[in-house]
């Protein structure tokens, strides 16, 4: 995107402030605060047997930017979620690691409401899947690929224009993400071949979105997981 230097940072100020309905900084303890952040990244799934499921959406949706989708012809049901939007949740990423503290605080929320059953884990524990690999891909980023602890990189340009790059939209090395993951050594159980057939790729995620139907039912086998973005 080209924008000028002061839009860049008003744009990500408004999301924020908007997310999570302050113009203060970022409580990670706050529940509301904590569950929107985390559920436009991690593809939460709420759970509507839960006596708070109800609550919790009409008020996400109202202060929140969750987003209803439709409603039951008598209005006792919502489906609602967030948007697949890269900028929001880029913006979400940058509130959870703007210390250890916020990052901590703001599982330990979601660790509480998973275990009081207000969201779902997945039939195999998709939901640990998820945050293992968007929260690594977060901190891989930051420790080599940031710069100044900005939310995006900036490039100077004529006349006061800046061409920027959100951090957490950058492509990132298949082969140096699964060392910062599984360690060292994870390439040595593959030997050269398998490293070197990786040497070229690249991945890129931000935000997992649930799936609600099949892409292609000879690939997507369990909608249940979800889907990288």
């Amino acid at each position: 995107m080209e924008v000028k230097t002061e839009g860049i940072d008003g744009i990500l100020t408004t999301a924020s402030q908007k997310l999570c309905k302050t113009q203060k900084t970022f409580d990670a303890k706050d529940t509301n605060q904590a569950l929107a952040v985390l559920s436009q990244r991690f593809g939460l799934t709420i759970c509507f047997g839960h006596p708070d499921a109800v609550a919790h959406v009409e008020k996400a949706v109202a202060s929140h930017l969750r987003v209803c989708f439709s409603t039951t012809e008598n209005r006792v049901w919502s489906f609602t979620g967030y948007p697949s939007e890269p900028l929001l949740s880029c913006v979400a990423s940058q509130l959870l690691h703007q210390s250890s503290d916020n990052l901590r605080d703001a599982l330990d929320v979601l660790k509480r409401k998973v275990h009081g059953g207000m969201f779902e884990v997945g039939q195999s524990g998709e939901l640990t899947s998820r945050l293992l690999l968007l929260l690594a891909k977060d901190m891989y980023v930051r420790k080599y690929l940031s710069k100044d602890k900005k939310a995006y990189i900036p490039d100077p340009h004529h006349d006061g224009i800046w061409e920027a790059e959100l951090i957490d939209c950058q492509k990132i090395s298949v082969i140096h993400f699964l060392e910062y993951l599984f360690g060292d050594k994870f390439w040595s159980k593959v030997g050269d071949h398998g490293k070197k057939a990786f040497q070229h790729a690249y991945i890129n995620f931000s935000h997992w979105v649930p799936m609600d139907e099949f892409i292609s039912p000879q690939v997507c086998e369990d909608i249940n997981v979800g889907s990288l973005r």
